[in-house]
């Protein structure tokens, strides 16, 4: 017969082990999850707002019958629902979805733009505390309305929405024309004195959807709904929408957003073309990521913005057929090119600080060593004084390589 210490203990074991185990009560069961990947919030009447869902139909591609081939998560036509908040307008969905509504796979949130220029803070707050929304999620504007951009986006290869929204951030890193801006960058600027963003911009492009017909003019477009083109995804992402703190102030074009990236010392790839004299001159170089550019900032009367700019280039296209390969070749090329990014760095730093009033880089980072505490550099009046600041831009171009071939072709039918 067991001792009367041990039959307690079994008893006691026996009572509490029940109350120990973890039940699924509260499970929720993949079928019955809505999942939203893409979030759109525009303007309405009367103080309220537009929100767009775009859904995403979860696919087990274990199953069997005629579901072979789908993505885990397949799009759905968008849903869009007016309401006060983002809140409320998930509450109200959940009247005429018939699942639950999560936002864990969202990979895209998208400002339509007259909401962008009244200012986004109210509506992120909640962003920023519901634990679905991770600070990880992208955020961009769409220079006409985030649900019309949802509704007609069309992506020509990949079939899932939350695949080919983490492929356009991939590709941001890579092209340079268009930047990358996520709910905690956005965050973190907000709470930083003298610091924005610049976030993605989205456009529908009407050249595709037939709203205009390709022109005849010489002149090529990098802007967002302005690229000519015939077929594809109706949607353009290239540019960035300029926040002043919670509000849109300025568009970039894709050029500009190259040359930003350039300043920030975020370029990791890209491409650009410059001309060497002639309109059929063109000259295409390959940008590779060098060190950071160096700010020097004095604080005297006027401000002195000093940078220095280092850009590894490779030489992709001479379409006049120059030949550039002899050192004295390569030197003037450098000293040309030099000269022409040293004018369109110095405007757009001019113009982002002095005309739109934002730090996007920010520079201010740079003035932070020069005051003794955080109080003294948040009340310093950055934004007024960079207003007559004196800014120079110079780069060190550095040609490595001239392709596969080093001198051009040249005819022997002429």
């Amino acid at each position: 017969m067991l001792p009367i210490w041990k039959r307690i203990w079994a008893t006691a074991c026996l009572i509490i082990t029940p109350f120990a185990m973890t039940g699924c009560y509260d499970r929720q069961e993949l079928e019955q999850q809505a999942f939203v990947t893409v979030l759109g919030v525009d303007q309405a009447p009367n103080g309220l707002i537009d929100c767009t869902f775009r859904i995403a139909l979860p696919v087990n591609p274990a199953s069997g019958g005629g579901g072979g081939g789908q993505e885990p998560l397949a799009a759905k036509e968008p849903i869009t629902i007016r309401a006060h908040s983002i809140n409320e307008a998930m509450v109200l969905a959940s009247g005429s979805i018939e699942r639950n509504v999560t936002f864990s796979h969202l990979s895209l949130i998208l400002f339509g733009d007259s909401l962008a220029k009244q200012g986004i803070l109210k509506y992120v707050q909640p962003l920023i505390r519901y634990r679905e929304f991770r600070r990880t999620v992208p955020l961009a504007v769409a220079k006409s309305s985030a649900k019309d951009c949802i509704s007609q986006f069309a992506p020509m290869l990949d079939t899932s929405s939350a695949r080919v929204n983490d492929n356009i951030s991939i590709l941001a890193n890579r092209a340079g024309t268009i930047p990358v801006c996520r709910l905690h960058e956005f965050a973190t600027a907000m709470e930083n004195p003298h610091q924005d963003v610049v976030a993605p911009l989205y456009d529908i492009n009407k050249y595709v959807t037939k709203e205009a017909e390709l022109s005849d003019q010489s002149k090529v477009s990098y802007e967002a709904g302005e690229v000519e083109r015939t077929g594809g995804n109706p949607v353009d992402w290239m540019g960035g929408a300029v926040f002043r703190g919670d509000k849109v102030v300025d568009y970039l074009n894709g050029e500009d957003m190259i040359l930003l990236r350039l300043l920030e010392g975020g370029m990791n790839n890209g491409k650009i073309d410059f001309t060497d004299g002639g309109e059929s001159d063109d000259i295409g170089l390959t940008l590779h990521k060098e060190h950071a550019p160096r700010f020097q900032v004095d604080l005297s009367n006027p401000v002195t913005i000093s940078v220095a700019v280092p850009i590894d280039a490779d030489v992709i296209n001479i379409a006049s057929g120059k030949d550039y390969s002899s050192d004295q070749g390569r030197q003037q090329l450098e000293a040309t090119l030099d000269n022409k990014f040293n004018a369109r760095l110095t405007a757009l730093l001019h113009r982002l600080l002095v005309d739109d009033k934002a730090d996007v880089i920010p520079v201010s980072r740079y003035i932070r060593g020069q005051f003794r505490t955080y109080q003294q550099f948040d009340a310093y009046p950055w934004a007024k004084k960079v207003e007559d600041a004196k800014i120079v831009v110079q780069t060190n171009l550095h040609i490595r390589r001239f392709g596969v071939q080093t001198e051009p072709l040249k005819s022997n039918n002429a």
